[in-house]
């Protein structure tokens, strides 16, 4: 009978663990009522844990139990600095949607909307002699002048430009994507200029675009904390600081087994190697994520190869075959950062066929073919859709019957069908 040995990921504990094989258990049951499934929890025992109770975590030990700490003031305009350094016409395309329904300005014959200035003043703005000083010396590499074109021309711009209503933040709101475009594309963090020196350069920009730098902060809070994008934007990244213990607590598992793992890997290997000796008969290893990458060391090392696996006299396989799901394994090995396998050495003689499932959405899924296949080796890869956005994609394939078809093909082949 045919084992299939269920090797988990990173992070994972009870009773996400058992659940997630009793749900292997069931699917692969009603297809293959004869292989049996079995557990192989190692992070129980060895996964990581904070050994001094969180003591190395700021606020872990003052918190834990009281639930999450009111976010200070000033972190709303700290999240929204964050999603400006991600996309510098961020908080302009929200103003227009936010203005969407917005009536617009009258039309009055002879007057020059305040858009229509803007954009004007946007195209002599180096002119400002001091103003340009005071950009140079800030360190920005981008010329001011430079970055000054590529937001007049921007469509985010043009378009706030047109929302009349908007008339009273849109300077600031320039000056702040101007520094925000800067910072995005010059070389290092964008971080490294301090929030000070920032936040004064945006005060002189927006006085050079003819805004009133006294009680426009409030006025930009007020005009884009009606969009549901900001705000949820603004609420992950000003909670986190106050949710750190909470988030310390669960993602201590997920990154501390890595780190572990990669430091004292042989008790984890050897945990997973006497699961597969325990079983009668052959073995198929099924490796998610980080399980993927002890099962492949496991298997590379050659602890658990039996020599030859074709020829005549040659004895079969313990490990018939190799599953990893979601598996980094491949972009390790290419990172030349595998502790079983240098880069360019390859699959070692007798290595079992292996077949690696990825989907495209799971960002820490990745291919094995192209990096460790050739002519002698059984290595394929095979992309499944779990229907689930980025962030849950990695922990879906438990429900993706493409996924069982491809391993019922692999457990037919382990048992000669």
């Amino acid at each position: 009978m045919v084992t299939l040995l269920f090797v988990h990921g990173t992070g994972v504990r009870e009773p996400d663990y058992g659940k997630a094989l009793r749900t292997i258990r069931t699917e692969v049951s009603a297809r293959r009522p004869d292989v049996r499934v079995e557990p192989c929890d190692w992070g129980s025992a060895l996964g990581s844990h904070l050994r001094a109770g969180g003591a190395s975590i700021p606020g872990f030990v003052d918190q834990a139990g009281k639930g999450p700490a009111a976010p200070a003031p000033e972190d709303e305009e700290v999240a929204r600095w964050a999603l400006l350094y991600a996309d510098p016409l961020a908080e302009l395309e929200l103003l227009v949607l936010t203005s969407a329904a917005a009536t617009p300005a009258p039309f009055v014959p002879g007057a020059v909307a305040r858009g229509d200035t803007l954009l004007a003043d946007l195209t002599r703005l180096a002119d400002h002699d001091s103003l340009r000083a005071a950009w140079t010396d800030a360190g920005l590499e981008v010329p001011l002048q430079q970055a000054a074109d590529a937001l007049h021309g921007a469509p985010e711009l043009r378009r706030a430009a047109a929302a009349g209503a908007t008339a009273v933040v849109l300077p600031r709101l320039a000056a702040r994507a101007l520094v925000a475009y800067a910072l995005n594309r010059s070389d290092g963090d964008a971080g490294r200029l301090p929030a000070g020196r920032r936040d004064e350069l945006v005060d002189r920009l927006t006085e050079a675009l003819g805004g009133d730098v006294r009680g426009i902060p409030e006025a930009v809070s007020a005009a884009v904390r009606f969009s549901a994008r900001l705000f949820e934007s603004a609420l992950g990244n000003r909670l986190a600081v106050a949710r750190r213990t909470a988030w310390s607590g669960k993602s201590v598992g997920f990154f501390g087994d890595i780190m572990r793992y990669l430091v004292r890997g042989e008790a984890v290997r050897a945990v997973v190697a006497e699961a597969v000796r325990a079983q009668s008969g052959p073995v198929v290893l099924l490796g998610h994520s980080l399980g993927g990458i002890v099962s492949f060391d496991l298997l590379a090392s050659g602890t658990l190869l039996d020599g030859a696996a074709t020829g005549p006299g040659a004895r079969p396989r313990k490990v018939a075959a190799l599953v990893t799901v979601g598996s980094q394994a491949p972009l390790l090995y290419e990172l030349d950062a595998l502790p079983s396998r240098p880069f360019g050495s390859g699959l070692p003689p007798g290595f079992p066929p292996w077949t690696n499932v990825y989907d495209r959405r799971d960002l820490l899924s990745y291919q094995a073919a192209p990096v460790f296949g050739t002519e002698a080796t059984d290595v394929r890869d095979v992309e499944v859709d779990n229907r689930q956005p980025v962030s849950a994609a990695h922990s879906s394939y438990w429900g993706n019957e493409r996924f069982y078809s491809v391993l019922c093909g692999v457990l037919d082949r382990a048992a000669g069908r």
